[in-house]
């Protein structure tokens, strides 16, 4: 563990931001704090970061709160994911009044400023946070008041819940500095032994997404879909590459391909401004591809794609609103395999619609699809996220409301051990969300769950070549 070390400042507003705990963690930074921290940093605040979900960072709440008192921060941000918001209101008690400012941040922020604000935090940033927080750093130098920084809500000094309940997102996103001069603050030890700059080279190209899946728990960057100019794109990548030697960078949009015609003009400029040869990743929609689109795409350095698919039954696609068929995705597979792509797709299953013999028709539709698919994502049992239409349509009905407070949804499946390999086998067909059981699955509908994620573990052990022959789970029977 890092060493504690004293701070000298020259009158800078001081602030920390925080990871919370997560049993779920990481191997490299979070591009949403790595773009506040920057975003901190060229208004001229002094940061620090403390990133607890880290891989091979285990820092308790005593060395958290004392780290934070050597720093004496004026505002310590929290960033919040709903699935651990439990540990970062355990962290918060510990912080609670001994700085001027506690600030939560993050898509759980978005969806419940409210409650977050209920378990000690002083302001909550719905939306976007790189505008908020600068803003809120200048109130702690007198320059300006909350009640005019919009997107926030906040305790006033009588103990009122003040401010806004709309998400301020970021119109001009080429204004914003690149979050990659935020990487000096990450400890590369915190993510492993690697030796590799504590950097995930991702890149955000736009911000939103304008489909209506009921599910999405899309709350931060909303629907609105901005995009980045080619050239401030073009810039970000040569500076990580003459930064770190980056090459790989996994493209992080929501929708990258949802405007063509900019999409092909970035393509050009990586092509003929770059002064290497870069290679990325993506995710899209399936009726979002073009024979033309992704021939320009692979031409500029694309490597993999990834569809969002979900369900294998077209009744089960309409309910959910995702907008796609299952010929849809049959041909944009055929499309990327001509284009010389590496595929991956992603399922979810248990929506509460879906029937037995709904999912049998993924299963069906999976085995169909997967000689042209390289990776199916692991697990992928829905979790039903707070404000998404299916978590307001059925949190009464199946008694799961505010889920994420609750103790007998807080359990973990602990990490396989990388030495075992029937345990590291088992892991891939595991789903511990399914025995969470928000929606009370029958027998029926619980074996056809198994024998999906089966299907995927499998198929996904083969393609790395690990011997399919052991079970990777135990007979559901």
């Amino acid at each position: 563990m890092p060493v504690s070390r004293p701070y000298n400042t020259r009158n800078m507003t001081r602030v920390l931001l925080i990871t919370p705990p997560s049993p779920e963690r990481l191997g490299g930074p979070l591009v949403g704090i790595q773009y506040v921290a920057a975003a901190l940093l060229a208004r001229g605040c002094e940061v620090r970061v403390i990133d607890a979900a880290a891989r091979s960072f285990s820092p308790d709440a005593d060395w958290i709160l004392a780290e934070a008192e050597n720093f004496a921060p004026q505002m310590v941000g929290f960033g919040l994911f709903t699935r651990w918001v439990w540990q970062a209101y355990i962290l918060v008690e510990h912080l609670r009044g001994r700085f001027p400012m506690l600030v939560a941040g993050g898509p759980h922020a978005t969806a419940c400023p409210d409650e977050t604000l209920g378990h000690g935090f002083d302001v909550a940033i719905l939306g976007e946070a790189e505008h908020a927080i600068v803003a809120l750093a200048d109130c702690l130098e007198g320059k300006g008041s909350l009640s005019e920084i919009p997107g926030i809500r906040f305790v006033d000094a009588d103990g009122n819940l003040c401010g806004g309940t709309r998400a301020n997102h970021v119109a001009e996103l080429d204004a914003l500095p690149f979050p990659h001069r935020a990487q000096h603050l990450f400890d590369s030890r915190w993510y492993g032994d690697s030796g590799w700059p504590p950097v995930s080279n991702g890149i955000v190209s736009s911000r939103g997404c304008p489909a209506r899946c009921t599910f999405c728990a899309n709350y931060a960057t909303g629907r609105e879909f901005r995009f980045r100019s080619s050239a401030n794109v073009i810039e970000e990548l040569k500076n990580s590459w003459s930064s770190v030697g980056a090459t790989f960078f996994p493209f992080w949009d929501d929708a990258l391909t949802a405007d063509p015609g900019r999409l092909m003009d970035l393509c050009a400029a990586m092509q003929r401004d770059l002064p290497f040869s870069p290679l990325w990743s993506a995710t899209t929609r399936v009726t979002m591809v073009r024979p033309e689109l992704l021939a320009a795409m692979k031409a500029a350095g694309l490597v993999q794609l990834n569809f969002g698919v979900e369900s294998g039954d077209d009744d089960t696609l309409r309910t959910i609103r995702k907008g796609i068929r299952t010929d849809h995705v049959v041909r944009a597979l055929e499309m990327a395999k001509d284009a010389g792509l590496r595929t991956s797709c992603n399922f979810m299953f248990g929506f509460p619609q879906e029937t037995p013999q709904a999912l049998e028709r993924t299963l069906r539709f999976m085995e169909r699809i997967a000689p042209l698919v390289d990776f199916f994502s692991p697990s992928g049992v829905l979790i039903p996220m707070p404000t998404t239409p299916i978590y307001e349509q059925y949190h009464m009905q199946y008694g799961f409301t505010d889920w994420w407070l609750r103790e007998e949804y807080g359990p973990c499946a602990p990490r396989p051990d990388p030495d075992n390999f029937d345990e590291f086998c088992r892991s891939y067909a595991d789903d511990h969300t399914l025995d969470l059981d928000f929606f009370r699955y029958g027998d029926d509908s619980r074996r056809m769950i198994r024998a999906c994620l089966e299907f995927k573990a499998q198929h996904n052990l083969r393609r790395m070549g690990i011997p399919h022959e052991r079970p990777t789970t135990e007979d559901p029977a």
